[in-house]
């Protein structure tokens, strides 16, 4: 029972207590009064009456002494109005039928009222001639009782509801506060932190209200220290200090997963000119601001090209590294190219006083080792360094990138056809947890042409992006998945499905995406949809609003590649996620880097505290799984833990 609903109990009950009293001690006043007023008059009218037949049985006139008696008899106020003589022998003896109009009987019952007879003397002389007994007519009484009593009890209820309705309205102001301080509980446990600023008037309230702000700010603090220790430590072992930008170790570990994965794309290293000299000319301070301009140069020139994956890191001196993932020759060197353009802006900023800034040298990846890798960009830097001022060379190490790439013009083609075909299958991967039950599985999808030739997943991911076609394999994606969810062909597990960043800012989809959820609850209760971290992290608000809206479905979102770019934690307390998958760059290589399993620890414990599960990616063996478990990470994923099956 709710504190209101106590509360108001109470009342009614001391109410009904104070009425029960009230109006017992009302009626019994009124029956006292009502006894002794029929007393009186029953006394003063036989002493009345005794006094003025007096004369008349003086003289015998029986006549007048009985128009007397039937004058106060036929009145009505009188029950029995009896005339005797000396020896008691009844002279005249008139009575009236009590009439109770009305008064119900347990009333009666239950309030007696005492009629006492009034006599006096009638006196002939001085010598006792008779009597006159006189019985008041309780009726009237009791109709008077009755109507007293009405009267008391609807006053009395008037009253109450009255009270009753004022109790509520008060209680209603007065417990506000509590309901503010509930709201504000539960606001902390959606990663929310509402400050209440009326305060209540009530002192005790106040105490709970102040104590409860006071709670709120701790948790918060407590929140924003743990992210940015986290953040601090991530700074200290992948930022570069002095540019922002992540720095080698950070591009080691993330060109190394992402090629142990299978990836492809583009390593761009920018190299600027002389920048020794530079600083022997013109002083350390002007060199740190230098290459503090490259890294703001270089960062705004990658952000104008949309729907790119990609890092920036400050390798080491006057050398500078961009990773593009799922991008082809022509679209590195489309970037290169304008990397390299604009080189010539630093004289014109005054920056440098050399026509020659730097060159640049591009390799794509596919196949090849790290090492291979950065072998052919050094390659391409050097040739670039030969062939003149601000010049750009791309290297293509790997002949499977060029067959690939050399056909990208026609991957629009062979994609809409595909979709067109539903040439689509879907392959299952389990995420499990310590004891290796499968918590979810996570849904990939496999592609053919018209040949019957696999797709691979780097090419459609990359030119549905660049042909427009991200909502359209999205739709298809989530489609096949929930059709399967509903014919429930995994049990009650549910499905993961990856969708594109671009598709949580699309209106059409999210519509569609609604309005097939609102089909079937129950399986869309057991769907997952999964956005990559880098894409929508530039809109918190988007995605905010989408993962209200499939809220409403009981549809749950989490977030893929956590820890990839260098946001702030912070934003983990605005979204109301499920879970987040750690970058498989941090578990690559975990077992021997202690950095990052602390990191990991950490961030596990900020996620836990918001009632947001943490999984692990890319786990290639058992030791990576049982330390993943120790670190108190809620699931993981990989070759090591289950391959992924067409189930």
């Amino acid at each position: 029972m709710t504190l209101l609903k106590q509360l108001l109990a109470m009342i009614v009950l001391l109410f009904t207590m104070l009425f029960i009293g009230s109006f017992s001690l009302s009626i019994e006043n009124t029956r006292s009064y009502l006894n002794n007023q029929l007393r009186t008059i029953s006394q003063d009218t036989a002493t009345s009456l005794g006094m003025s037949l007096s004369p008349h049985i003086s003289d015998q006139d029986y006549v007048m002494v009985e128009r007397m008696v039937s004058a106060v008899s036929d009145s009505g106020y009188y029950r029995q109005v009896l005339v005797t003589d000396v020896e008691g022998k009844t002279i005249i003896n008139k009575t009236q039928q009590v009439n109770l109009n009305d008064v119900p009987e347990w009333f009666i019952d239950m309030f007696k009222l005492d009629t006492p007879p009034g006599e006096a003397l009638i006196m002939s002389g001085w010598q006792q001639a008779g009597m006159v007994k006189v019985l008041v007519n309780p009726g009237y009484a009791y109709m008077s009782l009755w109507s007293s009593a009405i009267q008391t009890f609807l006053w009395f209820a008037g009253m109450s509801v009255l009270a009753a309705i004022l109790g509520v309205v008060a209680l209603h102001y007065i417990l506000n506060p509590l309901r503010m301080v509930e709201a504000q509980a539960r606001a902390i446990c959606d990663r929310e932190y509402p400050i209440q600023t009326r305060l209540p008037w009530t002192i005790e309230l106040r105490s709970v209200v102040e104590a409860m702000n006071r709670m709120t700010n701790k948790v918060r603090q407590m929140f924003d220290e743990q992210s940015a220790s986290i953040e601090r430590l991530r700074s200290e072992n992948y930022l570069d200090s002095l540019t922002n930008l992540a720095n080698r170790r950070y591009f080691d570990m993330q060109l190394n997963h992402l090629i142990k994965t299978g990836e492809h794309g583009a390593v761009i290293l920018l190299e600027l000119k002389n920048f020794k000299e530079y600083n022997k000319t013109h002083g350390f301070q002007a060199g740190d601001e230098l290459l503090r301009n490259t890294a703001s140069f270089i960062n705004a020139i990658c952000k104008a090209q949309p729907n790119q994956e990609y890092f920036v890191a400050h390798l080491s001196g006057a050398t500078f590294a961009v990773v593009i993932s799922n991008v082809d020759e022509q679209e590195a060197a489309d970037l290169g190219d304008r990397i390299a353009r604009s080189l010539p802006r630093f004289k014109e900023r005054g920056l440098v006083e050399a026509d020659e800034v730097g060159h640049v040298g591009i390799a794509l990846f596919s196949n090849e080792s790290y090492g291979e890798v950065m072998s052919a960009t050094d390659l391409a830097l050097r040739t670039a360094q030969h062939e003149g001022p601000n010049a750009m060379h791309l290297v293509v190490p790997s002949k499977s990138v060029a067959s690939v790439v050399n056909t990208s013009t026609h991957w629009g083609e062979v994609l809409r056809e595909a979709l067109q075909n539903n040439r689509l299958s879907l392959l299952m991967q389990p995420v499990k947890d310590a004891a290796a039950a499968i918590l979810h599985y996570e849904a990939l999808m496999r592609l053919t042409d018209a040949k019957g030739e696999m797709i691979p997943a780097r090419i459609y991911t990359q030119m549905a992006n660049r042909h427009g076609l991200a909502m359209d394999f999205d739709k298809v994606m989530v489609a096949e998945v929930f059709s399967r969810l509903v014919a429930k062909r995994y049990g009650a597990t549910p499905i993961a499905v990856n969708i594109f960043p671009s598709s949580v800012q699309n209106q059409v989809f999210v519509d569609w995406l609604c309005a097939e959820l609102a089909e079937n609850p129950a399986a869309a209760s057991r769907l997952l949809i999964e956005v990559p971290e880098y894409g929508v992290l530039e809109n918190i608000e988007a995605l905010r609003e989408f993962i209200k809206k499939l809220a409403v479905y009981g549809t749950r979102v989490g977030l893929d590649h956590f820890g990839r770019g260098f946001s702030s934690f912070g934003y983990l307390s605005k979204l109301k996620l499920d879970y987040i998958k750690i970058d498989g760059g941090y578990v690559h290589g975990l077992v021997d880097n202690k950095d990052n399993q602390f990191l990991i620890e950490s961030v596990a414990q900020v996620a836990h505290g918001l009632d947001i599960k943490v999984y692990g990616v890319a786990v290639e063996d058992a030791d990576q799984w049982k330390l993943l478990v120790d670190l108190h990470l809620d699931g993981v994923l990989g070759y090591g833990v289950g391959r992924p099956e067409d189930i």
